[in-house]
């Protein structure tokens, strides 16, 4: 698998977070105007967010997240499979996924 430099992965990180967050708006049958007012920020502000053009703050990353319903786990998971190139990305991603999911079932039974 070819490595990718950090530019390369910042783009395309902000293209996949984009891509997550529109799917979301457009199943919720959301326009961007609608979402843009909810935030507080510009219908055209959404639309480079989405077309991976612009790097929002956390703050508004979680914000647009909230309002679509989701959580930063989520979103962050659905960022991770748009990412993931092939079937053998995705089932070491799920691998890795139930791993944590014990590891936290274990540490709330513990405590």
């Amino acid at each position: 698998m070819k490595k990718e430099t950090p530019v390369q992965s910042d783009t395309e990180y902000a293209k996949a977070l984009g891509a997550a967050l529109r799917a979301e708006r457009k199943k919720q049958k959301i326009g961007v105007e609608l979402a843009g007012k909810a935030l507080g920020i510009t219908a055209s502000y959404i639309s480079q967010i989405e077309n991976g053009k612009k790097n929002p703050t956390l703050s508004v990353i979680e914000n647009y997240a909230g309002f679509l319903g989701m959580d930063l786990f989520e979103l962050s998971l659905r960022v991770r499979i748009i990412r993931s190139p092939d079937k053998e990305s995705l089932q070491n991603l799920i691998a890795d996924l139930t791993s944590k999911i014990d590891t936290l079932a274990e540490l709330r039974t513990a405590g």
